[in-house]
């Protein structure tokens, strides 16, 4: 009875520690997984500001068909 007891007790320790192992590698994922979006997210907004100055240029180049124009346009910038 004391050895059938005995090893309950050993299962369900390896049981808690596997738990646990577990437990802590969803942890670590989920860490990992956290510093990828705020990356993504960084990586966005510095997309958003280029296409923002992208668009700009164009707008600048389409805008300057002649050089009156070009100078109206850069008294308004």
């Amino acid at each position: 009875m004391i050895c059938k007891t005995d090893c309950r007790l050993q299962d369900a320790s390896r049981a808690l520690k596997e738990a646990q192992l577990r437990i802590e590698a969803a942890e670590d994922q989920l860490t990992a997984m956290e510093f990828r979006a705020q990356a993504a997210e960084t990586e966005a907004r510095e997309a958003k500001q280029t296409l923002g100055l992208v668009e700009e240029a164009i707008r600048r180049r389409m805008l300057c068909t002649s050089p009156e124009a070009c100078s109206r346009l850069n008294a308004v910038a």
